[in-house]
């Protein structure tokens, strides 16, 4: 037999060529920085859903030529987006050994052609929807029957027709309340009920100052769907993307102060809320991705000051309340069957939106809880009221709904206001009465778009199209990066 040929007879040897790898390596990136005519230091104030993918579509996109920073006041991404975690305090109280609520964002709305149904598909993250039946409670806690409900709905469906007459032949703008009103039989508690569901928690103002034709916005096709396993994953995973792209994370970082110095460079001043320490970020464009609760506020300085343009809508476009509780029980007591339950409440019209809307977690999400909703001037007021206060408050609109329920016992009670919260101040934005627009489209959700120089601007809030809503800030941070690549 011929002798065998030695093995690896013909192979480079090992440390050479990773020597030539990694020298070829490194020839690529200068080439690539080569290519830039300079690096660009782009900094993101915030990492909610439009800064995570304001920086996630930069780094990706040209993560060679452009240096990413974003700079978050809390310890935690997502904003507004925050699937609260905890371990479960009892066995079959959560899923998977935890209990979580969606404390704020929580549905994919109209999820067809949805650009966030495709990122929790591309994430392999659980899609629940709820689909079951609604139930409505007077507030003597009795059910509508089957008639009762096509006629309460009836005169429901031609109040708000009724409404939209009216608003649409004015020559001037009213509030949804005004125009309720005039179309008569306002005080019904059904008419009430939907009212606070449809008008305060779906745009997040009270009735009285929503605007009658500016309130609607654009919508994709579609049911609703819900993220069983954390809806905040989505700002969670972009992020990730970003950073192995080449973006920084800088948590615990409180903005006081935004600032072009005379280079034309962007100054980013905070401090280390973990420390106290000052420290300050330079960069060459900045993409401001604050709340529109905390532009109102004016607890950020802009120098120079932004201009009156954009401080006039920063008045005028509302931002309202919407608080939320979660009761997590040791065994279910209410209908599981049903994803919703609307209940009526005895003092109108001042008293509609209190805990008017409750969320059963026990058939998308596989958890033993009842979450409520309050919305409008009880929202706000709950401001005033201790979190005991306000629990309670809410144990009892579950006690009107179920008050013969026996032997559950609560394990854990989440609150979350919105409007308490220094780093939002609110829940969303909504078309105000006293807005501007023209015909029936709101100009000053563009005007907040408006970049001002290399102060650039997202949110949700900046979406005339899709505001209020996570792929409204989700797309308005593609349009600044977009923005930022084309420009700088």
């Amino acid at each position: 037999m011929g002798a065998s040929p030695p093995r690896n007879a013909s192979a480079v040897p090992l440390v050479p060529l990773l020597l030539l790898i990694a020298a070829a390596a490194i020839a690529q990136v200068r080439v690539a920085e080569a290519a830039c005519a300079k690096v660009r230091n782009v900094l993101v104030v915030g990492a909610g859903i439009s800064g995570v993918s304001a920086a996630r579509h930069i780094a990706v996109t040209n993560g060679e030529c452009f240096k990413v920073t974003v700079l978050e006041a809390r310890n935690r991404v997502g904003g507004r987006m925050w699937s609260r975690t905890e371990p479960a305090p009892a066995a079959g109280v959560g899923s998977g050994g935890v209990i979580r609520g969606e404390m704020g964002a929580q549905w994919i709305q109209s999820a067809t052609g949805n650009p966030i149904t495709a990122l929790a598909r591309r994430f392999k993250l659980r899609i629940g929807e709820q689909n079951g039946e609604e139930i409505q409670y007077r507030a003597n806690g009795k059910t509508y029957s089957g008639w009762q409900m096509k006629v309460a709905r009836a005169k429901y469906d031609w109040a708000l027709k009724r409404a939209k007459q009216i608003a649409s032949g004015q020559d001037n703008d009213i509030s949804m309340e005004t125009a309720f009103r005039a179309a008569g039989n306002f005080l019904n508690p059904y008419i009430q009920s939907r009212v606070a569901v449809d008008f305060e928690f779906e745009y997040s103002g009270d009735l009285s100052t929503i605007s009658a034709w500016y309130y609607e916005d654009d919508a994709f096709d579609g049911p609703d769907l819900v993220v069983t396993n954390g809806y905040d994953n989505i700002p969670k995973m972009l992020m990730k993307e970003a950073i192995d792209a080449g973006a920084q994370l800088v948590l615990n970082f409180e903005v006081t102060s935004v600032s072009r110095l005379a280079s034309g460079a962007v100054q980013i001043t905070g401090k280390d809320t973990s420390t106290g320490a000052t420290r300050s970020y330079s960069g060459d464009v900045a993409i401001i991705t604050l709340p529109l609760g905390v532009l109102k506020a004016g607890v950020i300085s802009f120098s120079p000051a932004l201009s009156a343009r954009k401080l006039g809508a920063i008045s005028r476009v509302g931002f309202g309340n919407v608080n939320k509780v979660f009761f997590f029980y040791n065994t279910t007591f209410w209908p599981t069957w049903s994803d919703e339950y609307f209940v009526e409440d005895a003092q109108l019209p001042g008293n509609r939106g209190r805990w008017v809307d409750w969320v059963n977690l026990k058939r998308a999400y596989g958890m033993t809880a009842l979450e409520g909703v309050a919305v409008g001037t009880c929202a706000t007021r709950m401001a005033e009221m201790t979190e005991a206060q306000c629990i309670a408050d809410a144990a009892n609109k579950i006690k009107v709904m179920f008050p013969r329920y026996r032997g559950a016992k609560v394990q854990a009670v989440w609150l979350q206001r919105w409007n308490l919260d220094p780093y939002a101040r609110g829940a969303y934005s909504y078309g105000r009465l006293g807005m501007q627009g023209n015909g029936d489209v709101t100009t000053d959700f563009n005007k907040l778009a408006e970049p001002e120089q290399n102060f650039l601007f997202a949110g949700e809030h900046t979406h005339g199209s899709y505001r209020a809503s996570v792929h409204g800030g989700y797309l308005s941070g593609i349009r600044e990066a977009k923005r930022v690549l084309s420009s700088y």
